[in-house]
């Protein structure tokens, strides 16, 4: 890994008396209301200069409106934490619609190749609104012309209409040691760790004692000198404490000996976790999510008869505990998969967190924070141990046999049955699909997420005739009825199975075959 810094927070819960709890309390209010000006004043200066801008003149911060009033509810120090905060959260939401706008240009068919290479020059340099800067190619040199730097303009304009820009109204506290200082305790046995936290009282700080637990104590690194102060949902003040990871984490990647190149998993509801090499982990998974999802569709279907919003405190428990629980499950079991299997990659399919036997409630729960889980785990293991990972396209895996490559739907018979149409290679289903994303991996069409689900399949099939020349259809109708060449109805050979058809060799009449079906 080539990042100088890799930081881990943890939070940790506090024990404040109400007199402190209170001063703690205000500066969130202000925070956020100083951080609303400071993010109005960025979409400014971004549509208007083509940029955000971290560090500002005394005099370019009067003049932006509202900041001069934030500036002096909150103070100066807090005020340039703040815009520090807004400006970091704002590049990160720009960098995903950057990498939006690419995607657009490049699935499109009515531009043509010249006028791609542009549009991906003007996204690049993030000069969508910027017209006084001049955009040239890089290698002619000549200047991107104005009809093409309109147009990279409308498509960004479309792009930032499709998502909401980000809101603080939420937002949580991010102090440097200017305002915060982390230090042990001097003389109190009970609370080992205490924070100064500087209060709206000009020259008033407060000591807030903190509650380590051991996971916290037994984590390497140095710790940095800037802290979070969060007021979560349920109204608990948690203090995060950042810890700098960097050097513990080289240690562990250079003692990292990996035993295998590439190991692909499909991840699923059913069952959480299959790998290509046939182990199934995390089988109980659905058992506990529809008891999850009990409870939470309970609570709130008789607020919802009550007339009441379905938000309490004992829903966002409920739900709470579903993330909780969520996020445990999919780090304990990607650490089990590292610790056994030990892979240098990992293919996996782009996740949907989806079940049809959940409610509707349930899987948009499990699509908001399972995807964000899994690949901030993704990201963790590439960090921790160098384990790199690839997102494949989903589409059909699940239908397509591994062995001869064969796409149809009837080839998987239940959720863990599966046996294939064609030869009749039968396998788990989960490990089927698992070694089909595996297969995709070096496919330039099935390996990339961004192809639609036709273009795989047109894939998958042309893949298939090149593969394994099909038999004549009388070939087939020749053999018993109800048995294999061998007398053995359950025997998976590469022969067709009993009593099947096989449609032609032909691309084109593969694909017209699987649409029909």
């Amino acid at each position: 890994m080539t990042a100088s810094a890799i930081h881990r927070t943890d939070l940790l819960p506090t024990a404040t008396n109400p007199g402190k709890e209170a001063a703690v309390r205000d500066l969130p209010r202000v925070w956020r209301r100083a951080a609303e000006a400071v993010a109005a004043d960025q979409w400014t200066r971004f549509f208007r200069d083509g940029g955000f801008r971290k560090n500002l003149s005394a005099s370019q911060e009067v003049a932006a409106p509202g900041v001069a009033a934030a500036k002096t509810e909150v103070g100066a120090q807090r005020l340039q934490m703040v815009r520090y905060q807004v400006v970091g959260t704002l590049t990160s939401f720009i960098s995903n619609r950057q990498n939006d706008f690419a995607e657009i240009v490049g699935r499109h068919e009515a531009f043509d190749d010249r006028t791609k290479h542009m549009l991906r020059v003007v996204n690049k340099a993030q000069a969508w609104f910027d017209r006084r800067r001049e955009i040239v190619m890089p290698d002619t040199g000549e200047p991107i012309p104005d009809d093409v730097r309109d147009l990279a303009r409308r498509i960004m304009k479309h792009v930032l209409k499709q998502h909401r820009k980000p809101s603080f109204k939420r937002a949580n506290m991010v102090i440097d040691r200017r305002q915060a200082t982390l230090a042990s305790a001097a003389n109190a046995a009970t609370f080992p760790l205490w924070l100064r936290l500087g209060t709206l009282d000009k020259g008033r700080r407060i000591e807030i004692p903190l509650r380590p637990y051991p996971y916290f104590e037994n984590r390497k690194g140095q710790r940095c000198q800037t802290v979070q102060v969060n007021n979560g949902d349920d109204g608990a003040l948690r203090v995060g404490v950042i810890t700098d990871v960097a050097e513990p984490f080289a240690e562990a990647r250079a003692t990292y000996t990996p035993l295998r190149d590439n190991l692909s998993i499909d991840f699923g509801l059913s069952t959480f976790v299959a790998k290509d090499a046939g182990d199934l982990m995390g089988r109980d998974a659905l058992r506990h999510l529809e008891k999850l999802d009990k409870r939470i569709s309970t609570i709130a279907r008789h607020r919802q008869k009550a007339g009441l919003k379905v938000r309490s405190p004992r829903y966002n428990r409920a739900v709470r505990q579903l993330r909780g629980w969520l996020k445990t499950e999919i780090n304990r079991i990607l650490n089990r998969l590292v610790l056994l299997r030990k892979p240098a990659h990992l293919t996996v399919e782009k996740l949907d967190f989806r079940h049809p036997g959940l409610s509707k409630r349930m899987n948009r729960i499990l699509t908001n924070c399972g995807r964000a889980a899994f690949r901030a785990k993704l990201q963790d293991l590439g960090e921790r141990y160098g384990v790199t990972h690839t997102e494949v396209h989903a589409a059909y895996s699940s239908q397509s046999c591994s062995h001869c490559g064969w796409v149809e739907k009837n080839n998987r018979r239940s959720q863990s049955e599966f046996r294939c149409r064609c030869c009749g290679h039968r396998m788990h289903a989960d490990v089927n699909a698992a070694r089909n994303l595996g297969a995709r991996r070096s496919c330039s069409v099935m390996g990339n997420p961004r192809r639609t689900r036709r273009a795989v399949l047109d894939e998958a099939l042309r893949r298939f005739a090149e593969r394994k020349p099909c038999r004549p259809p009388e070939a087939a109708s020749r053999r018993s009825p109800g048995r294999g060449s061998r007398g053995d109805p359950d025997r998976s050979d590469s022969q067709a199975g009993p009593g099947i058809a096989l449609p032609s060799t032909q691309p084109q009449n593969l694909v017209a075959a699987s649409a029909k079906q």
